[in-house]
């Protein structure tokens, strides 16, 4: 579902903008991936698929496109603004070592090669936020 906000910071009624999430084991607000002033969402499937969903001038969402495979590995995923300083939104991954990555997003909803952004001692956070 979705939540709207308003102009006086109360919340709208929700809006259903899909189903059969349940087959996602994270979901993550990453910010607006593409430069259209919208939220988007990620979601990392039961087998380490991450798929991309924009938002839609509605509140709602795109359909669903394949980013990459191998994100199962991460304990914690969350979208994090602009860590790198070039205006795009990014994603800091945390894997089972309690490393941290840093995945800069390019603008057009993909994202470039991982980057080391802490070394160890990340995995006694419960989560990321």
């Amino acid at each position: 579902y979705f939540y709207g906000g308003t102009a006086d910071h109360r919340v709208k009624s929700r809006v259903r903008i899909g189903t059969n999430w349940k087959l996602y084991r994270k979901l993550v607000g990453a910010g607006d991936l593409n430069g259209d002033g919208r939220g988007d969402l990620l979601g990392v499937d039961g087998a380490g698929v991450l798929w991309r969903y924009y938002g839609t001038v509605t509140g709602g969402v795109s359909a669903r496109v394949q980013v990459g495979g191998g994100w199962g590995g991460y304990t914690s995923l969350v979208g994090v603004g602009d860590l790198s300083g070039d205006g795009r939104t990014d994603l800091v991954a945390r894997d089972a070592a309690g490393k941290l990555w840093r995945y800069s997003g390019t603008g057009t909803g993909l994202y470039g090669a991982r980057v080391t952004i802490g070394t160890s001692g990340w995995q006694s956070f419960k989560g990321l936020y």
